[in-house]
């Protein structure tokens, strides 16, 4: 919130924000013999508080464009097919609401970089993949009881990115039942499935969950195509 004295002087939040982290730049860089670790603490405790008012604006924001973070989780080791849904930090291995605000403001396991990353290769996917493969074919809507040109929309979620398969018309994009899903990390999210992903997964290479009814998957001869994808991109690959 601005107060009387902010406006008068021509000062916003975002200006503040910015003068604050730039007297703990300075406070670090000026302290002789390196930072200790309590002075580290308190510093790092107001690095992480600069942009944010309260716990739960914290996990809101900074959480939710973190990679570790997933908004559900497993009780237990290797209990695949129960999933609690409770805020948890995969960094940490605690849900989230064991974390005290301290905790969480100093935390540093963004991974802004790896989404960027999914994004691009979801996006090269899209473009040197899968509209050259499929560039013939058109995809049936049962609700219009008729057939279109395939088009694609690729969805950023918490810790992957997902490419639907549809087609535009005067409302917007309509989904046509076929999603494939790009993750680095098997995520809870996936439920029961969860336990397939990990059956398939490579340390380090990406997984492609695809979704979809084995009649659409039948029609659209997709899973050719999507298996040699995954073997070019060095990919793994599971069907749900």
């Amino acid at each position: 919130m601005k107060d009387g004295g902010d406006e008068k002087n021509g000062r916003g939040e975002d200006e503040d924000q910015e003068e604050l982290l730039f007297a703990v730049k300075a406070a670090e860089q000026s302290l002789t013999g390196g930072v200790s670790h309590h002075m580290g603490e308190i510093l790092g405790f107001v690095e992480g508080m600069a942009p944010f008012l309260n716990k739960e604006t914290l996990i809101k924001i900074k959480c939710a464009i973190c990679d570790h973070f997933s908004p559900s989780f497993f009780p237990g080791e290797g209990e695949y097919t129960v999933v609690e849904l409770r805020e948890y930090c995969h960094a940490k291995e605690q849900p989230l609401h064991h974390l005290n605000l301290f905790t969480i403001a100093k935390c540093a396991e963004h991974s802004r970089e790896a989404q960027r990353r999914l994004l691009e290769l979801a996006g090269s996917v899209v473009e040197e993949d899968l509209r050259p493969a499929f560039s013939g074919k058109k995809l049936y809507d049962r609700n219009a009881f008729a057939s279109y040109h395939l088009e694609y929309r690729t969805v950023l979620e918490r810790g992957r990115v997902c490419i639907e398969f549809g087609h535009q018309d005067d409302a917007g994009f309509v989904g046509g039942g076929i999603k494939v899903c790009i993750l680095m990390r098997i995520d809870p999210g996936f439920g029961k499935d969860s336990a397939k992903i990990k059956a398939v997964q490579t340390y380090g290479r990406p997984v492609m969950v695809v979704t979809a009814a084995r009649q659409v998957r039948r029609q659209m001869e997709i899973d050719e195509v999507l298996m040699a994808i995954a073997k070019k991109r060095e990919m793994e690959i599971v069907f749900l």
